[in-house]
């Protein structure tokens, strides 16, 4: 519970009263660690509240430089060098969020050596200056305090307060710095080998580009990335209407074809934007064609705003193009129906659903009856309808469990889970062991259904409390009736229970594939971030559809690399649920093979509960999906090192979570922080962490 002084001053730090924060400041006994709400959502769009020590808030808030003056005072200087979990200190705060006067002051109290302090990603006090919106006399100041140099020290991406400007500032600023180290600077490469022109084309308007460009010239628009995006496409993504005509003015409209990353163009980035408006525009100059145009993973317009955008959207291309809308194959196969139908789906996804059927029906109506002769162009006064698409093309509306794949388009046999009859496949003369859970054996089989299941065997031996064994059994029964009920394409699909005189026997889809953990072993090397960051999308997805049942949330309760399976299409499932664990708990047996490094995993919350309270909830999973974020990062959990009955004592203690090392994105970073939170209430959940910048970004 938060002191009666806390309150106080979360109160008056979250309504910005600064004579209220002055007289809290004098009481104080120390620079408290506080978590406060009310940030600006533009810059913290994430976190609704942070836990920060109390000079950290003072620096970020509107109020008074006297409070931290105050708090200086009181404490002394340190509380300027002191970090936060982001490791940034009150300095770095300030220069973002507040004015010339707060610089003043700490060089006044802490010296000049604190203006230099850097973070743990190599951002200076300068980069943060040029990340505030309100006020440029930060920087101003910082740069005739340490000198122009200082506006052009890369951070560990490569990236510079002039970078930072062209994206966060506005005119006046980029001319202030072209006039302190001159218009090279603007040409600068940092992350991804992106200029001052890519920074300012994700500035919501256009007026930095456009000077920029009056400075450079228009070929700089043509710039590519390391990976071949411009600010063309960039400008496509994040602005308007009114900047891609002004980009057709500069160079005419072949631009917008030009070939960036993944092979995209700028009609991919606009189909990636929110709103379609940027879409119609382009359509309207290039023609409806530039809809269908191919990414290198067979993905156009279409299949990304069926992702994306709005059902208008889709109306509105559907009115363009017709019948083909929803019959586009990427190169897996997949059309926009398909994706409509799966989780990758962000937007409006019931109207998407009843919209494909509507048009559908649209299209039959308006084809002539059977041994009628359809008028002719000439006829008709019009332009020729479309022919219709072969059986095998046309594209029927299924349910998620089907992955959006009619019939005609080769859909997966679904699985029969009447059998009555199975045996194991042998192997050798030996039953086919495909696998070790944490409680149990898994081995193929064959059932009287013609199909391959996999299926885990719990030894139930080894134990004379029979009746308490039996009550964790049915317990289990009734977790599985619940989870075979269940179909989404990241999750396992569970088929029966059978319990026999020697153990239980839980079956379920075969999965063909290797587990995460036995990847990373096989490579002998943690994933690459754009790996992470598709595998991440997946197992959020899966465990978000667990989580949002309508009955109530259904826990994994053991995620983790070694219960993640990367099947041989690339699609992630989640398996090994956690509910067996109840028999084991519950009845003291010996699990063949025990759960090494689950303990890892563990909420801190689930170290203090015991038996029957253990408060395992959905923010439980999600710390564990944290812990294996940082698994693939670095090939082991966080603190793998410390011996599971002392992290216990690390967790119930609060010790601050290992970071993940350097050489991955702050965007990959934050994401594990917002799964790791040690307050569960506070803690992402999944539906927060699906919107979050890391797994909305292009990989």
């Amino acid at each position: 519970m938060a002191t009666e002084m806390e309150q106080k001053l979360r109160q008056a730090l979250e309504s910005g009263d600064s004579e209220e924060l002055q007289r809290l400041c004098g009481e104080v006994g120390s620079n408290i660690e506080l978590k406060v709400g009310g940030f600006d959502k533009q810059e913290y769009p994430f976190r609704q509240r942070r836990r920060m020590p109390l000079a950290h808030h003072l620096a970020c808030k509107p109020v008074s430089s006297s409070c931290l003056e105050l708090l200086i005072d009181r404490f002394g200087p340190g509380c300027l060098t002191y970090i936060n979990d982001s490791d940034q200190t009150p300095v770095h705060l300030a220069a973002q969020h507040q004015d010339e006067s707060w610089m003043k002051l700490v060089k006044e109290k802490g010296g000049r050596g604190c203006l230099r302090n850097v973070d743990q990603w190599g951002q200076t006090v300068a980069h943060f200056a040029a990340m505030n919106r309100k006020s440029s006399s930060c920087l101003k100041w910082l740069v005739k305090e340490l000198s122009g140099d200082y506006l052009t020290a890369p951070d560990k991406d490569g990236d510079t307060a002039v970078h930072l400007a062209a994206r966060h500032k506005g005119i006046e600023s980029l001319e202030w710095i072209k006039r302190q180290i001159g218009t090279d600077c603007f040409r600068l490469k940092g992350w991804l080998d992106r200029t001052a022109l890519h920074f300012a084309a994700q500035k919501s308007d256009n007026s930095n580009l456009k000077w920029l460009v009056k400075e450079l010239g228009s070929d700089c628009l043509t710039v590519p990335d390391e990976y071949g995006s411009t600010a063309i496409h960039l400008a496509a993504l994040y602005q308007g209407i009114e900047s891609l005509e002004w980009i057709k003015r500069q160079i005419g409209t072949d631009c917008f074809r030009l070939k960036g990353f993944w092979d995209r163009t700028a009609f991919h980035s606009a189909a990636w934007k929110s709103d379609n408006s940027n879409l119609k525009w382009l359509v309207k100059e290039l023609g409806s064609e530039c809809l269908t145009v191919p990414d290198k993973e067979g993905d156009t317009a279409v299949h990304l705003a069926a992702q994306r955008q709005p059902v208008d959207s889709l109306q509105f291309i559907f009115d363009q193009i017709g019948a083909e809308t929803f019959s586009l194959k990427n190169n897996k196969g997949k059309t926009p129906a398909n994706i409509v139908e799966s989780d990758r789906c962000r937007t409006d996804q019931s109207a998407k659903r009843a919209l494909i059927p509507s048009t559908q029906r649209r299209l039959e109506a308006s084809r002539p009856p059977a041994g009628s002769s359809a008028p002719t162009a000439a006829s008709a006064g019009a332009a020729a309808p479309r022919p219709r698409p072969r059986a095998r093309e046309r594209v029927k509306p299924s349910g998620p469990s089907e992955g959006g794949l009619s019939e005609e388009t080769g859909a997966k046999k679904q699985l029969d889970p009447s059998f009555t009859d199975w045996d194991f496949i042998l192997q050798d003369s030996k039953k086919q062991l495909i696998g070790r859970g944490a409680f149990g054996e898994v081995y193929k089989a064959l059932t009287d259904r013609i199909q391959t299941v996999a299926v885990k065997v719990l030894p139930l031996s080894g134990t004379g409390e029979s009746g308490k064994l039996q009550k964790a059994v049915e317990m289990e029964k009734r977790g599985v009736e619940i989870l075979k009920r269940l179909s989404h394409p990241n999750i396992v699909q569970f088929l029966k229970c059978e319990q026999k005189s020697d153990g239980l026997y839980i079956f379920t889809e075969l999965v063909s594939g290797h587990s995460l953990f036995e990847l990373m072993k096989r490579q002998n090397k943690p994933f690459q971030e754009s790996w992470v960051r598709d595998f991440s999308r997946q197992i959020c997805s899966g465990l978000n559809f667990l989580h949002c049942q309508p009955e109530g949330a259904i826990l994994h309760r053991d995620i983790k690399s070694g219960n993640i399976m990367l099947t041989n299409e690339g699609v992630i499932k989640l398996i090994d649920f956690g509910l067996a664990r109840e028999i084991f708990t519950t009845c003291g047996l010996s699990a063949g093979n025990p759960p090494k490094g689950t303990w890892h995993f563990m909420a801190p919350e689930l170290f203090m509960g015991e038996g029957d309270s253990i408060p395992y909830s959905a923010k439980t999973d999600v710390w564990a999906f944290g812990c294996t974020v940082y698994e693939l990062t670095a090939m082991q959990p966080p603190d793998a090192n410390v011996q599971k009955f002392r992290i216990a004592v690390l967790r119930c203690g609060g010790r601050a979570m290992p970071r993940i090392a350097d050489g991955f994105s702050a965007g990959l970073k934050d994401f594990y922080l917002r799964c790791v939170d040690y307050d569960p209430r506070e803690r992402a959940d999944t539906a927060e962490l699906l919107r979050h910048s890391f797994l909305s970004a292009s990989s």
